[in-house]
């Protein structure tokens, strides 16, 4: 696999996994705060379809369903996965999601570079104190919660 693909997944089988409305919708806005317009639902959705996210495995369905199930774990996941298992097809969703609205003329305003205070620098060393203390709590839940459904 080169750096440039996604990692590749069995399409189709018996679990084949669709991503709901409801997973797009808490993917969107643990990434820009808003939910997604009908449009980037339906783009997340075909992404998915065409890059092969399923799930592989138990553990992945049960952090995917998971992750719809209690939105607040989308964030500790996602550091986690990073972490533990940077190619998984749950984190590669989320990077779907993220590309779709990236791509987005109604988002780009999330993604555009914009000048800010030398005051914010507080802030984001607040936020990298945050970010490390999500990675660490993400990593143990992967970890176990990964057991709990091999």
């Amino acid at each position: 696999m080169t750096a440039d693909r996604a990692p590749e997944a069995p399409r189709g089988g018996p679990h084949a996994q669709e991503p709901s409305e409801r997973e797009a919708q808490c993917f969107a806005r643990y990434l820009i705060g808003e939910p997604p317009a009908p449009e980037e639902i339906e783009r997340y959705r075909r992404a998915v379809e065409l890059r092969g996210a399923e799930p592989r495995s138990g553990r992945d369905r049960g952090l995917l369903e998971r992750m719809i199930r209690h939105p607040w774990t989308i964030g500790p996941l996602d550091a986690g996965l990073a972490l533990a298992d940077p190619e998984s097809p749950v984190r590669f969703r989320l990077c779907l999601m993220l590309a779709v609205l990236e791509a987005s003329p109604a988002h780009c305003r999330r993604f555009l570079p914009a000048p800010y205070p030398k005051a914010a620098l507080l802030g984001l060393a607040l936020r990298m104190a945050a970010a490390a203390a999500r990675s660490a709590l993400g990593l143990a839940m992967v970890r176990t919660w990964g057991v709990l459904w091999k």
